[in-house]
């Protein structure tokens, strides 16, 4: 997805997939929930479902995959 592009736009399969995505971000690391976070797991969420070997995954694997991949603060 790009930015320019509004989650209305999108196919319903992809929908699920990013909220899924999104909702394992939130999940997993709490500060995703968060009222001025929650928008930023979302459009990570999206940002993944661009990439078909991330997209091959379940949603939440490739979240917990991609907070594997995150540096340590």
């Amino acid at each position: 997805m790009k930015h320019h592009e509004h989650f209305t736009e999108l196919e319903q399969e992809q929908l699920d997939w990013i909220s899924r995505f999104a909702d394992r971000l939130r999940l997993l690391q709490p500060h995703f929930a968060e009222e001025n976070a929650s928008q930023q797991a979302s459009e990570i969420a999206a940002i993944a479902w661009e990439r078909p070997d991330w997209r091959a995954l379940s949603p939440e694997d490739a979240a917990s995959r991609w907070l594997q991949e995150q540096p340590v603060p």
